[in-house]
């Protein structure tokens, strides 16, 4: 019997709370990017927003862990890929780990419709949030299991590109325009490259587990060249807008061209090393989750020395 610390101490574990930094990141660029059209700051409203979106974010942690537990089973544990292997070595955990999906994107839906009421938004922002919940939470739960059917990549691509940031951007501004769509592109490609990237380590354990993920398919090699040509994209997009003069009144499109080059140059790396062994694959992984952390950092950073 796991006495009651221990299960706090165990799902905090299941929690995996660094994957919520890159989320709660791209929840502040949408954020700011709105901010950078000409709304108000409001600090109440930017809190109140990521309580509903960051319970949703973190109740994917507990449901994927719920529902991942074969592909989990001889996979190799790295920062952000592998399991934790917990509900295997304490089966008595998975009750409260399930539940503690459930609560949390409960907590999530009733935290929406306060906001949504007491901030006049339209019926378009709860669907948004339950949208968003819902591509998440059937990440991996039946019986829609996306990651086991081949639609895994298209759900990060859409969590990342459009749901993480667009909520920072809806909670700022009240709806999603045509200055959000011109980084949609950019960010879908990077959700691409975040994705292709955490399940480089796994390929073996998605095989077993016919876990239908693009790096089972491709294989590692023309998996890290798709992880290259996405973040190649983000760059030449941003050449690209620069030079058509889009946007150019709102946003420093050379500034974001400069900060891509940091995770596209992490991705040229990973292109180049050769061993699969499970100590290079993790490098390869925290090299390209660090560029593209960095990029979100630097972009975060110049929107906000630009609104000061």
């Amino acid at each position: 019997m796991i006495k009651y610390l221990e299960k706090i101490r165990l799902l905090f574990r299941l929690a995996r709370l660094h994957f919520l930094i890159l989320g709660f990141l791209l929840y502040i660029l949408g954020y700011l990017i709105a901010i950078q059209t000409g709304i108000q700051h409001n600090l109440t409203k930017f809190l109140f927003g990521y309580v509903v979106f960051g319970t949703a974010h973190l109740s994917v942690s507990f449901s994927n862990n719920y529902y991942d537990q074969q592909a989990d089973k001889k996979s190799s544990q790295t920062p952000f890929s592998g399991g934790t292997k917990i509900l295997l070595n304490y089966p008595e955990m998975q009750k409260i780990t399930i539940q503690t999906a459930i609560v949390l994107l409960l907590i999530s839906a009733i935290t929406n419709i306060i906001f949504t009421i007491y901030y006049s938004y339209s019926i378009w922002f709860p669907i948004f949030v339950v949208l968003g919940g819902l591509l998440g939470y059937f990440y991996t739960a039946i019986p829609i299991k996306l990651s086991y059917r081949g639609w895994g990549e298209i759900a990060t691509i859409l969590g990342v590109g459009l749901f993480m940031t667009g909520m920072g951007y809806f909670v700022a501004k009240g709806q999603l325009d045509t200055n959000f769509l011109l980084f949609l592109l950019p960010l879908s490609a990077y959700g691409l490259f975040f994705i292709i990237t955490v399940e480089l380590p796994d390929k073996e354990c998605d095989t077993l587990a016919n876990k239908k993920t693009l790096v089972v398919k491709l294989g590692r090699k023309n998996a890290k060249k798709l992880a290259f040509l996405a973040a190649l994209i983000v760059t030449i997009y941003f050449v690209t807008i620069d030079f058509q003069k889009i946007g150019n009144t709102i946003f420093n499109w050379k500034a974001l061209m400069a900060f891509s080059m940091i995770p596209l140059s992490s991705s040229i790396i990973s292109l180049q090393k050769k061993a699969n062994d499970q100590k290079s694959l993790t490098k390869q992984v925290m090299l390209n989750i660090t560029g593209l952390t960095i990029f979100v950092i630097l972009s975060i950073l110049h929107l906000l020395l630009q609104n000061i």
